[in-house]
């Protein structure tokens, strides 16, 4: 099955979406190994995943898919 931009964007959306209802919540922890070293708050680590999730959808909006050039894929 083909996808296009939009479709894309449309699950960047959701998942931001998805993000932030599990963070409001409170069904997001953080784990606490020694691996994790980056991101040990939970509240940090959600709101950059949120911002990063934001640049993809910004950046998403504006794509358009072309035709293929292959007849056989759509």
């Amino acid at each position: 099955m083909a996808r296009n931009a939009s479709d894309i964007y449309d699950d960047l959306k959701a998942l931001a979406n998805e993000l932030e209802d599990l963070a409001e919540t409170g069904r997001i922890t953080m784990s606490t190994d020694s691996w994790n070293k980056e991101y040990p708050e939970t509240k940090q680590a959600v709101s950059q995943a949120l911002a990063a999730l934001q640049v993809a959808i910004n950046a998403t909006c504006w794509m358009e898919t072309l035709p293929s050039p292959d007849p056989r894929r759509p």
